[in-house]
């Protein structure tokens, strides 16, 4: 690590420290943002008219989510300057009226675009020192526009903040021990390091997710799932692949992580946009006739019988959504944990996907559909002919995992038979929070992913079908999610720390 980057790191811990400080002495200021919140985002209010103290009141209604690039701004020239956040960035109400931010800045230059569009504006010349125009960054701090080698001078002697600056530094020894720890499989001590980092640096998140990932290891036991192989999740401590106990069917980890939802090629599809996705367990295969059976006692399905001699490995069809949830009531009811459900339509595209956004508009590249996905094209029956119109009792689904997978190992995301998905038909952007998740709720139920009897178009992973819930038809089927259990207790912690 260089001198430079020690340095910067300590500018960021002052600001840390500094914004902790000004949240204890200016309560008033949360208290007065929460007020009118909605009338000062969407008017955009000038700085005279926030009752903001100090550095605050110069960087307006951005101060109210980058505090910390605010610290950094105030101990510039900006402020002697009068000029503001909005002075470089631009405006950019549909960023501040927008909860979700996916409405950028005005004006967000990146790289040597930053010395171009903005330095430049002050410093035509260039540097006064070095007289360079490109790159100010190196040696400036992007929004306190201080030389990282010539730090504040309240940093050396401020007792308190070099107070903050040593618990950073015995925090960052702390994680790198655990992490090593980690790397050598060595989890209790793994776990007792992480707690001793909380105690220094109470909520953060790497320490949490680490010392969450050592509980995991240390008791890797799900309820009512049996572990497969020795393949565990780094970031979470989860096994990557499980099966159901008395059910024999594989379940495969789908990692946290974020994506963007939705295709601006597909009118019910539009807008695109970002969500982040929690981890979840979610079925390899569709839910086959054999297990249906296993659950319900009865098959429902049409594709079964003489002409069908692979039917148990086949997925059931003909089900409702009500079917579904009878289905998930009976397996939870049986199998310790429980938890088991049908995936959200965002879960759903997410692990469809498999980290490959490119799939959205159209089938992959250089694969053709036949390759991972039963269709119109290649589910014609056996001694059917092949004419420009066909009865839909002419094509049928094929057994589970026949074709290839996606590149997260799940198999007949498209195709095969369509899958119900837990959410209702509403618009998007996508909040699982405005009641589209209610199981109670009516209305219309996503399907996801095309069926055997669809043509290749219908098969796009951002495709958003929809059914009656209570209605059957023979190329609906379905496929298992369940949330990740709950961390296992853990004992107390009794490793002393010098």
């Amino acid at each position: 690590m260089t001198w430079r980057v020690v340095l910067r790191k300590e500018l960021l811990a002052t600001a840390v420290f500094v914004l902790m400080l000004v949240f204890i002495l200016h309560r008033d200021f949360a208290n007065t943002g929460t007020a009118s919140d909605n009338e000062s985002e969407t008017r955009h209010k000038s700085d005279s008219e926030h009752s903001i103290p100090g550095e605050f009141k110069q960087a307006g209604v951005c101060a109210r989510c980058h505090v910390v690039s605010v610290l950094e701004w105030s101990i510039s020239g900006h402020v002697a300057a009068e000029t503001n956040c909005r002075a470089c960035h631009g405006e950019s109400r549909g960023h501040v009226e927008n909860e979700r931010n996916e409405v950028k800045p005005d004006r967000l230059p990146r790289g040597d675009n930053i010395a171009r569009q903005i330095c430049a504006d002050c410093h035509q010349t260039g540097c006064p020192k070095t007289l360079r125009s490109q790159s100010c960054q190196e040696c400036h701090h992007v929004h306190a526009l201080i030389n990282p080698a010539e730090p504040p001078k309240s940093a050396a002697v401020d007792n308190p903040l070099e107070q903050l600056l040593s618990r950073w530094k015995q925090f960052e020894k702390r994680m790198a021990e655990a992490d090593r720890y980690v790397r050598q499989q060595k989890f209790q001590t793994a776990q007792a390091v992480y707690r001793g980092a909380l105690e220094l640096i109470p909520g953060n998140h790497d320490a949490q997710r680490g010392l969450n990932m050592c509980i995991r290891r240390l008791k890797p036991e799900l309820p009512g799932f049996i572990i497969a192989g020795k393949d565990f999740d780094s970031p979470t401590g989860l096994p990557r692949r499980v099966r159901i106990v008395d059910l024999d069917a594989s379940m495969l980890l789908v990692s946290p992580g974020t994506f963007d939802i939705g295709s601006d090629e597909l009118p019910d599809s539009r807008p695109v946009h970002t969500l982040r996705v929690g981890a979840f367990y979610l079925s390899q295969y569709e839910v086959t006739q054999s297990q249906w059976k296993n659950v319900m006692d009865e098959n429902p399905s049409v594709h079964q019988g003489p002409e069908f001699p692979d039917a148990k490995r086949m997925p059931v069809d003909h089900v409702s959504w009500h079917d579904c949830q009878e289905f998930l009531r009976r397996l939870n009811s049986r199998i310790s944990g429980a938890g088991f459900r049908l995936p959200t339509e965002a879960e759903w595209e997410y692990a469809c996907l498999a980290g490959n956004a490119n799939m959205t508009s159209g089938p992959d590249p250089g694969r053709s559909p036949g390759h991972f996905a039963w269709f119109r094209a290649n589910s014609l029956l056996s001694g059917r002919s092949e004419q420009s119109f066909l009865q839909i009792d002419a094509y049928a689904p094929r057994p589970v995992g026949m074709k290839q997978p996606n590149r997260w190992k799940f198999y007949d995301m498209r195709g095969n038979v369509a899958e119900w998905c837990s959410s209702l038909v509403r618009p998007y952007l996508y909040d699982a929070e405005d009641g589209r998740e209610s199981p109670a709720a009516d209305g219309m139920r996503v399907v996801r992913g095309g069926s055997f009897s669809d043509a290749a178009e219908s098969l796009n992973p951002a495709g958003r079908h929809s059914e009656r819930p209570q209605r059957r038809l023979r190329w609906n089927g379905l496929r298992l999610a369940r949330d990740v259990p709950d961390l296992p207790p853990t004992d107390a912690i009794t490793d002393h720390f010098e």
